[in-house]
This record gives C-alpha cells, sequence and structure tokens, in this order.
C-alpha cells in the first residue's frame, strides 16, 4: 500500500474493501477523528468496537483479542489510540510488531494519533514522524494503510468554509473563508469552532472579514509569522506583541522555538529562491512541499529580505536553543532577549 490522505481514504471505502491493519496521524486533528469514524462505521458501528488506551497498553491483551474470530459481527475490530512507541520498552516495541503480523483475517487494528506530537517538534521539511513511531508506520503502509491528515490549502478549505457557513444559514464572501483559513492556520477543528462561534453572534447574517479579526485568536503558526515578518521588518512593536501573545498561549519553549526557527528557514528558502529567480513552484518541488499557501507566505515575507540576514536570526535562536538545554535559565526572558537581539540585526 502507499500513504494515503483522507480524500484517499473515502474512494478506497467506496470500493467496500477494508485493510487488517491502519494507522491515522498528523496535524489536522479533526480529520485524523473523522478517518477513524469512517472505519468503524464500515467495520460494523461503535457498538462492535474495543478500544483501548495506547499510553497504558496490556499487549498479552491485545495479542488474545486480534487473534480473535467475531461470532456476531463481521470483524472484530479494535481501536488503539495515542499508542506512542518513544516512550515504550525495546521489548514490548518487538511484541507490538509481532502481534501485528499475527491479527486474524477479521480483524482490524485501528492505530490513532491526536494527543501527542508523533513529529517531536520537527517542521517544514524535516516534519516527519519520530523514528520509533516511525517503525510501526512503516510496516503499516507495507501490510495495511497509513493515512496522513495534514491541513489542506487555505483555498480548498475556503470553499468548505463557505459551504458549512451556509448550512448553518448564514454567509460569508470568499476572501473572508480565506481569511478565516488562514487565521487558523488551515486547521479543520480549529475552523470548526469558529464557524460555530461566529454563526452563532451573526444570527443568520453575514460573517465579515472584519469580524473575524475581531472575533478569532489567531493559531500559533499564525502569530509565529507575524512575529518573524516583524523581525525581519524590524518592527519592534509589532514583534513583542507577537512574543506576548505566543507566550500566553503557554507552549513549550523548545516546540515553539522549533517553530519559529521552522518558519525562518521557510523564509530563508524564499529568499535563496527569489534571488536565483526561482518560483514558488521550484522551492515546492525541491524541498517537498505539500501545500503552497505557507510557501507563497514565505515569499512575500521575503521581500527585500538576503538569506545572510536570516541566517543571522537562525543562529541567534540556536545559540538561545543552546543555552535553554546546557544550564537552568529563565525560557521566557530568554526568548524575549533572543526576539530583541533578531530585531537589532
Amino acid at each position: 500500500m502507499t500513504l494515503i490522505d483522507e480524500k484517499n481514504l473515502q474512494a478506497q471505502l467506496k470500493t467496500g474493501e477494508l485493510s487488517n491493519l491502519y494507522y491515522f496521524y498528523g496535524s489536522d486533528i479533526l480529520a485524523v477523528e473523522n478517518c477513524v469514524r469512517r472505519i468503524v462505521k464500515a467495520a460494523g458501528g461503535p457498538e462492535n468496537v474495543t478500544r483501548l488506551d495506547g499510553q497504558n497498553l496490556d499487549l498479552n491483551q491485545l495479542s488474545e483479542d486480534a487473534e480473535l474470530c467475531p461470532m456476531f459481527a463481521d470483524y472484530n475490530c479494535i481501536q488503539i489510540h495515542d499508542c506512542n512507541l518513544e516512550t515504550m520498552r525495546e521489548h514490548d516495541r518487538t511484541m507490538l510488531l509481532d502481534i501485528l503480523g499475527n491479527v486474524s483475517g477479521q480483524t482490524i487494528l485501528i492505530f490513532d494519533v491526536t494527543g501527542f506530537d508523533i513529529y517531536a517538534g520537527k517542521t517544514g521539511k524535516n516534519k516527519k514522524p519520530s523514528a520509533k513511531n516511525k517503525k510501526i508506520i512503516d510496516y503499516i503502509d507495507k501490510n495495511g494503510t497509513v493515512c496522513i491528515c495534514e491541513p489542506k490549502s487555505a483555498s480548498q478549505i475556503a470553499a468548505e468554509i463557505i459551504a458549512k457557513v451556509k448550512k448553518q444559514g448564514c454567509t460569508i464572501e470568499r476572501p473572508a473563508a480565506m481569511a478565516l483559513a488562514m487565521q487558523c492556520s488551515c486547521q479543520t477543528l480549529m475552523i470548526q469552532n469558529e464557524i460555530d462561534k461566529l454563526c452563532a453572534f451573526v444570527n443568520g447574517g453575514t460573517v465579515t472579514e472584519q469580524l473575524i479579526q475581531e472575533m478569532v485568536a489567531p493559531a500559533l503558526e499564525t502569530t509565529v509569522y507575524a512575529l518573524t515578518a516583524a523581525v525581519l521588518k524590524r518592527r519592534a512593536a509589532d514583534a513583542m506583541k507577537a512574543v506576548e501573545e505566543l507566550l500566553a498561549l503557554r507552549v513549550e519553549m523548545p516546540y515553539l522555538m522549533a517553530v519559529v526557527s521552522g518558519c525562518l528557514i521557510d523564509i530563508q528558502r524564499a529568499s535563496a529562491a527569489r534571488k536565483d529567480g526561482r518560483t514558488v513552484q521550484d522551492v515546492m518541488a525541491d524541498f517537498g512541499y505539500k501545500f503552497s499557501f505557507a510557501v507563497e507566505r514565505s515569499f512575500r515575507d521575503s521581500m527585500g529580505e538576503t538569506p545572510e540576514h536570516i541566517a543571522e536570526c537562525l543562529n541567534l535562536l540556536c545559540d538561545a536553543e543552546k543555552k535553554m538545554y546546557s544550564g537552568t535559565v529563565d525560557e521566557r526572558v530568554l526568548f524575549e532577549k533572543t526576539v530583541i537581539e533578531m530585531l537589532r540585526r
């Protein structure tokens, strides 16, 4: 089998064929949950599913359950939620892979990840599952179905937003729908929550771009892009406002610095590409980007920038990370000082 997305999973299910092994992961949590629901429904419904906590997995019990043949249903369906192989002992990881190789023909094992960062803080080109989790993903990819649920493009989501708003008896113009998608970093779950809130507020009226700016809190990535753009343009007030918003989110500092670094790397690539006369499509092809909106935004933010200036900022972030791991420091103060140093470059 090959790695697929949510759309291809829907097409696969229409054929009536089910795999014995499924693995669902990705940044779009709602899409992951929707995929699991589709498999559960196809396997006989939620009443026929055994749900297991992957963080406290009894492998002996799983081994027994995986070999059972159902008596009153077509499939023996088992869902294993948030099984993180990085936290398991080597013996348990080996045992789990052995179990996957011995499931009965009528058993469906569903692994889904929504409660931990399977990418271990990696972003951009390096955004791949951590090494130990990748082992089980590779195994299921060869012997079943792996579905990656990443955000769609802003253009794709804008059409979905318009349809969802209309379904709730309200209206929204395409520019406003695009703004909502960008404000939420194309995260389906966040977008759905904001649609419910905005439609309740306008009560049959129109959701405007101004209303979105006033009522929708930007996602982490959106605020990080605002920070990096302000830093590179040396807009100190805007940069420190973004810092306050990011710190208020109480994100773990190593992850936050990784996201900021990833954003700057995107912009550095765009700057180098612009200097060499390359296009958005060239950068997407060269670095394996799946969605154009992030690259387009990087091209916009790289206007007038040099790769060398961005490299200076990245070096400051690198030094900050070394200090963070080398001893006891106030991480919030360290982050603020690093941003101030970047503004001075």
